[in-house]
């Protein structure tokens, strides 16, 4: 079966998956994009109940580790989803004759795509996300989307699929002079560094000290805009 967008689209979206971006990925070095021309990435976002309960928690994520139970974390869950899903597209793909590469975290754990010296993905999905045209790298090191914030969970697969894809330039960064995460930071993870092109994720976070507290993503003030504009919708 020749695979098309609309295939893909259709595959997807039995799955409930709301955003969906056809990426070219022919311009990446070859560690990141593993010679494939194109990258299919797909998202959710969080529900601004979920987001609001974050941000009202003082200590969301400490009680959940302490009760050492996060299935009933929307994040979490959404982001064991992508993966899953990624996994499942990639089947699908194969299954078509096209070659693909699954950017779930078990797959490239199984595969070794990650920097051996500081143990990341040689493809993070925010990269996918910023060559989307989908926003900015922000000063809490996540991607920061003007509609939604911080608040999207992302899915992704690398294929020969023949697709019509986009390559945007970065987008500039909104962030100005904003310190909205630093301020919440309490293990000072975040070094307040503006992103660009070609800088290291160790300019702008020490991960060591990073606590995964969700702060920094729902106290963005473009997150709380989008949960302010979610609950004026209700």
């Amino acid at each position: 079966m020749k695979l098309s967008e609309e295939n893909i689209i259709q595959e997807l979206k039995q799955h409930h998956i709301e955003f969906i971006h056809f990426v070219d990925v022919s311009t990446l070095k070859k560690v990141q994009n593993r010679g494939f021309p194109s990258a299919i990435l797909f998202g959710v976002k969080c529900s601004h109940g979920y987001l609001q309960r974050v941000s009202d928690h003082p200590d969301y994520v400490g009680d959940m580790i302490k009760r050492n139970y996060f299935d009933d974390d929307e994040h979490y869950t959404h982001e064991m989803e992508m993966y899953r899903i990624s996994d499942l597209l990639a089947e699908f793909i194969e299954n078509n004759g096209y070659s693909v590469y699954s950017l779930s975290e078990a797959n490239q754990i199984a595969t070794s795509n990650f920097d051996g010296v500081y143990g990341k993905t040689y493809l993070p999905l925010k990269t996918l996300a910023v060559s989307a045209g989908l926003g900015w790298i922000g000063k809490n090191n996540l991607l920061v989307n003007k509609e939604y914030g911080c608040c999207q969970t992302w899915g992704g697969v690398l294929t020969d699929v023949p697709l019509k894809t986009v390559l945007h330039p970065p987008s500039a960064v909104q962030c100005g002079n904003c310190r909205a995460c630093l301020n919440v930071c309490q293990p000072k993870a975040l070094k307040g560094q503006v992103w660009k092109a070609g800088i290291s994720r160790e300019e702008i976070i020490d991960v060591n000290k990073c606590t995964t507290c969700l702060k920094c993503m729902v106290l963005c003030p473009w997150t709380q805009a989008y949960m302010k504009k979610a609950r004026s919708c209700e």
